[in-house]
């Protein structure tokens, strides 16, 4: 796959070679202009990171951006995506060089919204990841090749295709389905950030219910009554009393709410 590069606005697309195989397609994304160059990075001598600023001259290479981009709209060919990627010189260290770059794609986006801030339902500008230096254009051993390469490339293409109409009549069931449910993990339920281990139960409810599998209801809320008042402990020596057996999770939960109990109702 190759990329293309206009050399002006009004430039045609140039011919693949000869030899190009009828299967290779162009890449969607083209570059349609080059903003730069900008001004050695001088906030990198200090340590900073702040945005470039845009010259008189880099804001009007953008409202010719701008201006094209419009001028397209109502054409057959539209354009509906501007993609932007910074590109830094060589000098610097490539983590600041990479963050460069995107501070400079980040001010030509600043001010392309802008100048197209009407049109912006119908426009998406964004940001690619910037390369840093890695991608130079110039010789970065000489002055106006660091220079060349100090840019923004600007990207187009065609508008984003709109989604399918939503049918007619057709009701969807957005519940979230838990696939573990009744399965193995669910003495980990909790611990994975799912329904409390007692299954919103309140300590009292949970433990009639494991009592009233073996002994009366009436019986059983003598029992609790008696494990609840005697507080954590109580609850302990009545679990051990009937033989009940519980995750450690539903253990944990229990003891949370026992701690609780002062500023919670059982």
């Amino acid at each position: 796959m190759y990329i293309r590069a206009y050399t002006g606005f009004g430039d045609p697309q140039p011919a693949p070679p000869a030899d190009t195989p009828l299967l290779k397609k162009a890449a969607p994304f083209l570059v349609m202009s080059r903003i730069g160059p900008f001004a050695v990075d001088k906030p990198a001598l200090m340590g900073q990171s702040t945005q470039p600023a845009l010259t008189p001259q880099l804001k009007q290479e953008v409202a010719r951006v701008a201006d094209f981009v419009r001028a397209r709209l109502e054409t057959a060919q539209p354009i509906g995506v501007v993609r932007l990627v910074g590109h830094t010189d060589s000098s610097g260290t490539e983590q600041h060089n990479l963050g460069l770059g995107n501070r400079r794609a980040e001010a030509v986006q600043d001010e392309l919204r802008v100048k197209l801030r009407d049109v912006l339902h119908r426009v998406l500008i964004e940001i690619e990841p910037s390369p840093g230096k890695s991608k130079p254009i110039g010789d970065n051993r000489t002055t106006k090749g660091q220079a060349a390469n100090r840019r923004v490339d600007v990207y187009v293409a065609p508008p984003i295709p709109p989604a399918a109409p939503w049918p007619k009549g057709k009701i969807y069931d957005w519940t979230v389905r838990d696939p573990d449910r009744g399965g193995i993990w669910d003495q980990f339920r909790f611990k994975r950030g799912m329904p409390d281990p007692l299954g919103g139960k309140t300590v009292r409810q949970f433990l009639m219910d494991l009592c009233e599998g073996k002994f009366k209801r009436d019986t059983c809320k003598t029992m609790v009554d008696k494990a609840i008042s005697a507080g954590c402990k109580g609850v302990g020596a009545f679990l051990g009393q009937i033989g009940a057996t519980i995750t450690d999770a539903q253990q944990e939960e229990i003891q949370r709410q026992c701690r609780a109990a002062a500023d919670k109702s059982l």
